[in-house]
């Protein structure tokens, strides 16, 4: 059976003509998929953005100051988020139309992307530390929902990180 989609594989990525494509993205069934990574690691920050936009959407109405500072900080990211996981698609999208993508160096970038964002994560749960720590009951708000968000971001880039083995 494995022959069989290796065949296959191979005869579509032949042109009519004889001549080969070197745009065409062949993935056997047991390799690791960096195109579909992406895209899956994208439908779950879009998620996220969605949860965290509703989230702190209906916490801006709340008369209580840390738990107004709380859903700033979930509607910012949210939007954030959804705009970063948004341009992802579309960029990936455009350079697979395009054929201007390499496999090898598109694992490469992913990988190092999610180390440096996993890295900055920590950054993000120390400054929301800070502001809980030290700051008055709106600002404890705000570092309460920076710590949720980078918490997330952390677990949703090392886990990345990680499936890119």
């Amino acid at each position: 059976m494995r022959y069989a989609i290796l065949f296959i594989l191979i005869i579509s990525s032949i042109r009519v003509s004889g001549q080969s494509r070197s745009d065409t993205l062949v993935v056997l069934p047991d390799q690791y998929d960096v195109i579909k990574h992406q895209r899956r690691a994208m439908g779950v920050l879009t998620g996220w953005s969605v949860l965290s936009v509703g989230m702190g959407t209906a916490q801006l109405f709340s008369t209580n100051q840390q738990i107004r500072g709380f859903g700033i900080q979930n509607l910012s990211w949210g939007v954030i988020d959804g705009l970063i996981a948004g341009y992802a698609t579309y960029d990936l999208n455009k350079r697979l139309k395009s054929g201007q993508l390499n496999l090898i160096e598109e694992r490469q970038t992913f990988r190092k992307v999610l180390l440096i964002n996993t890295l900055l994560d920590f950054l993000y749960i120390g400054t929301g530390v800070v502001m809980f720590t030290y700051g008055n009951t709106k600002w404890q708000g705000h570092g309460s929902g920076i710590m949720l968000q980078g918490s997330f971001l952390l677990l949703f880039d090392g886990v990345n990180y990680a499936l890119t083995f």
